[in-house]
């Protein structure tokens, strides 16, 4: 008898309906039991998964793949090292796709908002176009939607990239604004001379733009500039002490803010304070000086720079932002670029496609350009690819383990439920129904009993999953705790029915080769 006559039989109905509430016990307790063991077994799985997809992305996070190496400035090779890194078979054996040159500075930076000086750590990329760069402007890392666009971004910017919690919790601002004001040394004169406001006796505000904002910067810096900004820093490009600065107005108006209101009350302020001739720029184009924020800049000249009075400008300027600070209006100069001479590089920073040859790279940078690279960062590193292999092992075990479980749990259940029912099945096979028939009934029984607990217990699991975030408990905003659905989820399933499957054929196989009589008399 094939199959399907075997599964269209009345008996066989009657016989799986009788005999299938038996084996599930009083009260389905061996499906609650068995979709325990499953529940537990997926949440085990479920949180591997979420673990290795959470450290796979931190494996592949850009931020976590670069690799620092100091400058000491002892007799080690670093231009040496940064010649090597250029060559094509240096890059294919430690598995590296780019570097960078950086400069590191604990700038000092004074915000008016917090009234206060602040030290913030801040590295200087000697390029915009890199991968690091690609990775820190990533739409992941952006807060707030601020930031610059890619054409307006280039190494020749004044502008810095700063970190959310440098900007609202160390600098106390409400909102993000287009400019923060650098701590810039200037000549105390200047005071007196230009009118410009002098704090700690030697030092002014000159407005940086803000590039972006975003979640996080590598080494847990506070603000990235460009290399440009460091060089004009050193040149005092910033000193405030410049009357080319003050003998024009050059406002930032936003977008939202009308450009030609801004203009006419400027010109009206200026007629209203002097008799001397001036013209007014509207539309300015000031490249260097672009932020986050879309707007235009307007720009008042004076014809004779014998007619300026830098007094007056002053109280010009407070007038104006009497009108328009509260609308995002700013002034803001236009620096004058000062070349200067390039000093070492404090780092060289290395982008890693993966880890595995983290290690071998330290050996090469010691032996050949006498570069120590610290062994922290290497050992983190390394410890990435083995905590990765060590929670795959880790999750395939539980997975083995639970299959294990659940061949012992239907194994007991079968010889349990055998020595009840053995004298009937006895009963059955003299009557004329074959080990095969009686074999299948019990297969069909048990794989629809295991079914069943596996979609109770990925129910439970799923909706465990989809409640922890809603109670608070999530990795990185991102990340849950569980993941259920994955392949090797689908995997474990038809592990876990194909093995339940084998051991129901093979435990009623062996029950029911005796015979007839002996079944019915136990013997």
């Amino acid at each position: 008898m094939n199959l399907k006559d075997i599964v269209t039989n009345d008996y066989f109905k009657l016989f799986v309906i009788r005999e299938g509430k038996v084996v599930l016990g009083k009260r389905y307790s061996s499906l609650w039991l068995l979709s325990a063991v499953l529940t537990a077994t997926f949440l085990a799985v479920a949180f591997s998964n979420a673990s290795l997809d959470y450290l796979s992305y931190k494996m592949e996070d850009p931020f976590i793949n670069w690799v620092d190496i100091e400058n000491n400035f002892g007799d080690n090779n670093f231009d040496g090292l940064k010649m090597s890194l250029d060559e094509q078979a240096v890059m294919e054996q430690f598995h590296y796709s780019g570097y960078q040159a950086d400069k590191y500075n604990g700038t000092a930076a004074y915000f008016t908002v917090a009234d206060n000086s602040r030290y913030l750590k801040t590295r200087y990329f000697a390029e915009i176009n890199t991968p690091l760069m690609q990775a820190i402007l990533n739409e992941d890392n952006i807060m707030m939607d601020c930031c610059i666009a890619d054409t307006l971004l280039n190494n020749n910017s004044y502008g810095v990239i700063i970190t959310y919690e440098a900007l609202f919790n160390k600098l106390g601002y409400k909102q993000v604004p287009a400019y923060i004001n650098f701590h810039s040394y200037t000549d105390p004169e200047a005071e007196y001379d230009l009118g410009v406001e002098i704090f700690g006796k030697q030092y002014a505000k000159a407005p940086i733009p803000v590039l972006a904002v975003v979640k996080r910067l590598p080494g847990n810096m506070d603000v990235v500039g460009t290399k440009y900004f460091y060089n004009q820093e050193r040149a005092l490009s910033f000193n405030m002490y410049e009357p080319y600065y003050w003998g024009s107005f050059i406002y930032f108006v936003p977008e939202n803010v009308d450009v030609n209101k801004v203009q006419g009350s400027l010109e009206e302020l200026t007629s209203a304070s002097t008799e001397a001739s001036f013209f007014v720029m509207s539309d300015v184009e000031l490249p260097q000086m672009m932020s986050h924020s879309n707007g235009k800049f307007v720009q008042l000249c004076f014809d004779y720079e014998e007619d300026i009075d830098y007094t007056i400008n002053k109280e010009i300027d407070q007038k104006m932002m009497e009108l328009y600070a509260d609308k995002g209006v700013q002034r803001v100069f236009q620096y004058t670029d000062n070349n200067i001479d390039d000093d070492p590089d404090d780092y060289i920073s290395i982008y890693f496609e993966d880890l595995h040859q983290v290690g071998a790279f330290q050996e090469y940078a010691k032996e050949n350009f006498k570069i120590d690279i610290e062994m922290s960062q290497i050992n983190a590193k390394e410890n990435f690819n083995e905590v990765s292999i060590m929670a795959n092992i880790l999750s395939w075990t539980m997975i083995v383990f639970a299959i294990v479980c659940i061949i012992l749990f239907i194994v007991n259940l079968l010889q349990s439920y055998f020595q009840k029912v053995k004298r009937n099945l006895g009963t059955f096979k003299a009557f004329g129904i074959s080990n095969y028939e009686l074999i299948i009934i019990y297969v069909l029984i048990m794989t629809a009993t295991v079914v069943g607990a596996v979609v109770i217990s990925l129910s439970a699991t799923w909706l465990i999953e989809g409640v922890l975030p809603l109670i608070g408990l999530q990795k990185d905003a991102a990340f849950g705790y569980l993941a259920l659905w994955n392949g090797k989820t689908l995997v474990s399933v038809l592990i876990i029915i194909s093995v339940a499957i084998a051991t129901v054929y093979l435990v009623m196989n062996k029950q029911l080769r005796a015979t007839p009589g002996d079944l019915i008399y136990d013997r």
